[in-house]
């Protein structure tokens, strides 16, 4: 029990925050609970042994169960539940070519090993590597004891980053991704990816690994390096990759230390090597500190126009640093160049879903800093946003300011207005339905009237995202598939460097052309990825050179009123490097609601997602 109770003095802090590092064994010895006791001492957090003795001389007959460790009694329950991982025989995948006999043997060892580690409640349960790509057989045995009752907090396959094998190396994402395919993308199994002395050649395929469910990293004592004073280092890659992997809450787990006498000191080098990496790691900053709870969390698209959004709703976005400060630039600029065109004042100004009124605000202001008389209308739909609007321009002395409580698709202005302001962009730009919103408000703008924002383009990147993914399919319908999220996406992969223009829409329409869309967007990827859908953001063109962005390419740094979308495929598609991944892209409506469908035809044609709406869509 000593074992679990030691925290380990360099873990910094608990929780979301906390270093877990065990130390792998070869073998359990005689004395588990000296073992676990000198694990403690040296301060490691858990221990990983093997489970089982020496490999059988022959693979084939009836398997005999031989525990490493005595029986269950050698430690108490708390113990094997909180401190122990245990790993199982690591012959277990018999390879494509095995006869029949050993095919059987390494089936019946399989079920046999994980029903006595569930009988012990070991914390987790370590599975050997599979040898090659070609795991067919292993995966199958492996995913009929899944359905039946494994108990353990984590299952984990070991996964080496490079795999030596006759005919060169192999890339351990390939094994990976081919095991956790066969298995049916089983949510229970995670990946304890092994640290190798080659590291895959691109970066790029390093951080194919950041989108993975790894639970623990394995870190050979034999891929230091020796520092000039003597103390072992990782190489640059393998300690960026490390600091990198912090960031996804893994455990580490040491492996091939020695127990020669004196050994101790010299094995506590490496465990406050990987401590002081830990404690290394840059402070979060405010955003990043506001996201963490969002991450990776379907959140369903705000639907303001068919319901009325909560104070709260309202009291996140008015918090954001970037964004009115951008609007308040933008529509500066605009005044000014009205009064430098000789435009006559008073200027009319109108709000249109003016919310709580940051907008009314940062009109206010501008007005004042360009030395302009402007009035201005501030419509919203919400009577509680109203109540909170009248209450505001009494507090802050509007006086320049009327409250209209209405829709704006169906109010009548006293006066055609010079300038049009709103922020009804998603995510997506144009998906909560600002196209529909403007074209119908844009009647009381005067013909040399200008609109704020002026334009906005959406766009597009395929994205890997095994836990959302699988969130996703949790919900055991094809609706989830069809729907688009908000989300803060944190374990992802982008396979393609490229981020593609979807839709484009520019206000004022005069011409009232269509707001559906259609478009084709092709990727090509830069390493063998599976794609489990599209990531969605905008580009706001606000006026003048004034934007507001969650587009990477053209982020507005410090801005988190939006999260990007994403669109899931009901298949994850697999594609390899250089090939096209062709996707297609609808904006479609009717009377009543606006909706997206999106397909792939290629390499492999999908279905048409969200036919009709009938899953996901936009009310009007």
């Amino acid at each position: 029990g000593a074992a679990a109770a030691a925290a380990m003095p360099v873990s910094g802090g608990s929780g979301e925050q906390a270093l877990h590092v065990g130390r792998e064994y070869d073998s359990a010895g005689d004395d588990l609970r000296g073992l676990l006791q000198g694990a403690s001492d040296a301060k490691f957090d858990f221990v990983v042994i093997p489970l089982f003795g020496k490999k059988p001389a022959v693979l084939e007959g009836e398997y005999e169960l031989l525990p490493a460790t005595a029986s269950d009694l050698s430690a108490d329950s708390k113990t094997w539940s909180s401190a122990v991982v245990g790993t199982l025989s690591d012959w277990l995948d018999p390879g494509p070519d095995a006869s029949q006999k050993h095919r059987d043997f390494c089936r019946e060892a399989l079920e046999k090993e994980l029903h006595w580690a569930s009988h012990l409640g070991v914390y987790g349960i370590l599975l050997p590597p599979p040898l090659s790509t070609r795991c067919e057989l292993y995966a199958a045995a492996l995913g009929r004891q899944m359905l039946g009752g494994i108990c353990t907090t984590q299952l984990m396959v070991r996964i080496p980053l490079v795999r030596e094998c006759t005919g060169g190396q192999v890339d351990g994402w390939q094994v990976w991704n081919t095991f956790r395919m066969l298995c049916d993308h089983n949510v229970r199994l995670q990946v304890a990816l092994e640290l190798t002395a080659d590291l895959p050649t691109s970066e790029h395929e390093l951080e194919r690994w950041f989108a993975e469910p790894i639970r623990a990293v394995i870190v050979p004592a034999d891929i230091f390096l020796t520092n000039k004073q003597g103390f072992p280092v990782l190489s640059k890659r393998h300690k960026t990759f490390l600091m990198e992997l912090f960031r996804y809450r893994v455990q580490v787990i040491i492996q091939g230390l020695t127990d020669s006498p004196g050994a101790e000191a010299e094995n506590d080098k490496y465990l406050h090597y990987v401590a002081r990496l830990f404690q290394g790691r840059p402070p979060l900053t405010s955003q990043e500190q506001f996201e963490l709870p969002y991450h990776d969390y379907l959140q369903a698209p705000l639907q303001p126009l068919q319901d009325d959004l909560e104070s709260q709703t309202y009291e996140t976005f008015e918090k954001d640093p970037v964004k009115y400060v951008q609007y308040e630039e933008a529509i500066l600029k605009c005044f000014q160049d009205m009064l430098a065109a000789g435009k006559p004042q008073p200027l009319a100004a109108i709000v249109v879903g003016a919310g709580r009124g940051p907008l009314v605000c940062a009109v206010r202001s501008a007005a004042e800093r360009a030395k302009a008389d402007v009035k201005v209308w501030a419509v919203e739909k919400n009577p509680n946003a109203v109540i909170t609007l009248k209450h505001r321009a009494k507090l802050e002395g509007w006086n320049n300011v009327e409250i209209i409580g209405q829709d704006m698709r169906f109010w009548d202005a006293p006066r055609a207005a010079d300038l049009l302001v709103s922020e009804l962009l998603g995510s997506f730009g144009d998906n909560e339905l600002s196209p529909e919103c403007l074209d119908g408000a844009q009647r009381f703008l005067a013909k040399d009237g200008v609109c704020i924002p002026q334009r906005y383009i959406s766009s597009l990147t395929p994205v890997t995202s095994p836990k959302l993914w699988n969130d996703v399919k949790n919900y055991n319908d094809v609706a989830h598939f069809e729907t688009a999220y908000v989300v803060k996406f944190h374990q992802a992969f982008y396979p393609s460097k490229e981020i593609k223009e979807c839709f484009t829409f520019e206000h004022p329409n005069w011409e009232f052309s269509s707001n559906d869309r259609y478009a084709e967007i092709e990727f090509t990827p830069e390493v063998d990825a599976l794609v489990h859908g599209f990531a969605g953001y905008f580009h706001c063109d606000l006026y003048a050179g004034h934007s507001v962005s969650i587009c990477p390419t053209t982020y507005s740094e410090g801005m988190f009123s939006w999260f990007p979308i994403y669109f899931p495929l009901k298949t994850p598609v697999f594609i390899r490097e250089g090939q096209t991944l062709r996707s297609h892209w609808w904006r479609c409506h009717n009377d009543r609601k606006v909706w997206y469908e999106w397909a792939v035809s290629q390499p492999t044609p999908s279905p048409v997602h969200n036919p009709g709406g009938r899953a996901y869509h936009v009310g009007k």
